[in-house]
């Protein structure tokens, strides 16, 4: 019995090790908020009022040319340290990575080159979320197209 305890006790006193990589990147700025969680190639996404709240609104995943493109950037971050803070009330990234055991936080500020295109890529992989409704909508004419490009009869 003993030896049960000490073997659970161990147990749970282990960090508990990730498959994959997991982030969290939340942009946040004086009247924006955006979340964004991460795990592997699945890509959910909160905007707004959803973000303050930690709700995510959509969910979608990355093509392979997108993941390649993540990987690569989120690889700069490995020497980042444990945590890292920006001023208060600034705006910022707030990323949380984990890969494996390894688990850092860390705040970036939004002039951060890398870090703004991790969120411009994880913004195009969420901007599939307006597709089907784009592509419901009307399709413009011939004749309209060439009017507004000042080539067709005014009628």
């Amino acid at each position: 019995m003993k030896l049960f305890l000490l073997f659970f006790f161990f147990l749970a006193g282990c960090q508990s090790v990730v498959q994959g990589t997991h982030l969290r990147f939340e942009m946040s700025a004086p009247q924006q908020n955006v979340l964004f969680l991460v795990h592997d190639r699945e890509v959910s996404y909160g905007g707004g009022l959803n973000a303050v709240e930690n709700k995510t609104t959509w969910h979608g995943q990355m093509s392979d040319e997108q993941h390649g493109t993540f990987t690569s950037l989120i690889s700069t971050w490995e020497k980042a340290s444990k945590f890292r803070v920006c001023a208060k009330g600034s705006a910022k990234y707030i990323v949380r990575l984990r890969e494996g055991s390894d688990d850092r936080t860390f705040e970036l500020p939004r002039t951060d080159h890398t870090a703004t295109q991790v969120y411009t890529l994880l913004m195009k992989v969420a901007d599939a979320r307006f597709k089907t409704t784009l592509d419901a909508l009307p399709k413009p004419s011939v004749d309209a197209l060439l009017q507004n490009r000042g080539l067709g009869e005014e009628k």
